[in-house]
């Protein structure tokens, strides 16, 4: 197993045992750890920008400044997915949030998206007179690797690894 789908996956089933309700989005980097930091976000176009902003906190506070620029985009692409394809409309609570988590390792940083859908994220053919459907070709770009695993019934993540800057 790639080591992003494990990291999604042990996140996942971690949080599955705790005693949860469903709440408001967290403030920016409430829930973090040295190595990693999650933010739950609501089913709305404004979420995107968020998750911008909340990647941007995240990696100046980790010093990965230049990754900034291509972790942005690649959580602003996957939420924007996961809103659209993964949650139901106007559900500010419960099962159509989406949770974005960053998780810094020894020689990869890792986007982790969860989303209440069963269907695989699926990359468009390629058309460049289409105006959205760009989304996985970008993270695929971007990204030294990404995937989706499917987290238990009715849950999935996708996740994308960047590779670290040499020092």
């Amino acid at each position: 197993m790639y080591q992003a789908e494990q990291v999604a996956s042990t996140q996942v089933r971690d949080r599955r045992y705790e005693d949860r309700r469903p709440e408001a989005p967290k403030s920016m980097l409430s829930e973090t750890t040295d190595r990693q930091c999650r933010i739950t976000l609501p089913p709305v176009p404004e979420s995107a920008g968020l998750a911008r902003d909340f990647t941007t906190s995240a990696l100046r506070k980790w010093h990965l400044d230049p990754l900034i620029s291509d972790a942005v985009l690649i959580a602003s692409e996957l939420v924007t997915n996961a809103i659209d394809h993964g949650t139901a409309h106007g559900d500010t609570e419960g099962p159509g949030l989406v949770e974005l988590t960053w998780s810094y390792q020894i020689s990869r940083l890792i986007c982790v998206i969860t989303d209440r859908a069963t269907e695989p994220p699926v990359i468009a053919p390629p058309d460049t007179d289409a105006e959205s459907g760009h989304g996985l070709q970008i993270v695929a770009a971007l990204a030294a690797a990404w995937g989706w695993t499917m987290l238990g019934t009715g849950e999935k993540a996708v996740w994308a690894a960047l590779h670290l800057p040499a020092h």
